[in-house]
């Protein structure tokens, strides 16, 4: 069994719910490959088409992070560097501290280059956050990366957060999903609750999908304290079954994946558009 297909754990005695949280521009202030790329590697224009493909659904984020990281420097320290001076949003630590006061699980779920995640994170004071990102050894290029967390039968995406949602979801938790861009949408669609900006939220509302706005983790916090306290999210495990009965589709339908697409599939488009 995968990593990305073990079942996670949780305090048996807290609140059936799973806050899961993407990273880059959730997190951190900026999208750390990106801005990683905006200042390291000279040709601008590659980028950008590289990126419109990823946008336009014609390279998966697998591909994409195997190219991020051959054309970024072969440098290990001054990535770290880089990274190192990166902005974080610091009430990502209230917002661990409500949900684990109320008994809660956070789990970051990242789909980029992944190296910098659990570094950044232990630098805000919380290194034992449990993190589903890709892997890289830096030093390397696109050689060195590889997706622990990714789906077995789909290769779309490096991290299946899609996945992670429904593991979570099947051990009988309410799931609330934090996001901001392209690679959350797949997440957002199976989430119980979704908090979404920039082109998430725009995704969303194309979609219909019914989500949260955010600007700051404080928001997220303040939010799941008085959900606990008035039912939209359950308190306890007696409470579970009630709050799936009201609030849970009876239909989970599948967007993306084998289900939809057959396995094996690489981009999230057919070939040919």
């Amino acid at each position: 069994m995968s990593e990305a297909q073990q079942p996670p754990t949780f305090d048996p005695g807290g609140a059936p719910v799973s806050l899961l949280v993407d990273f880059d521009g959730t997190i951190s202030a900026v999208d750390v490959p990106d801005t990683l790329l905006a200042r390291l590697v000279e040709d601008q224009a590659l980028v950008r088409h590289m990126d419109q493909l990823y946008v336009e659904g014609r390279m998966g984020s697998r591909d994409l992070a195997i190219w991020d990281m051959e054309v970024l420097p072969h440098d290990p320290e001054l990535l770290l560097r880089e990274v190192d001076a990166m902005p974080l949003d610091d009430t990502f630590v209230e917002l661990v501290r409500t949900a684990r006061e109320a008994g809660a699980a956070v789990e970051i779920v990242s789909d980029g280059t992944g190296f910098h995640v659990a570094r950044m994170v232990a630098s805000l004071g919380l290194p034992d956050v449990p993190i589903a990102t890709n892997a890289a050894v830096l030093g390397r290029g696109g050689a060195g990366v590889t997706f622990p967390y990714g789906h077995p039968g789909c290769f779309v995406c490096g991290t299946c957060k899609r996945e992670r949602i429904r593991l979570h979801q099947a051990a009988d938790r309410a799931v609330v999903f934090v996001g901001d861009g392209p690679s959350d949408r797949y997440a957002a669609h199976h989430a119980d609750v979704i908090f979404a900006k920039s082109s998430l939220a725009a995704w969303c509302e194309v979609e219909n999908i019914a989500y949260e706005p955010w600007d700051r983790r404080s928001d997220i916090a303040e939010w799941l304290e008085l959900a606990l306290a008035d039912g939209r999210l359950p308190a306890d495990a007696s409470a579970f079954a009630d709050w799936a009965a009201r609030t849970r589709p009876d239909d989970d339908a599948f967007i993306s994946g084998p289900e939809i697409s057959g396995p094996g599939r690489k981009v999230a488009v057919q070939e040919s558009v």
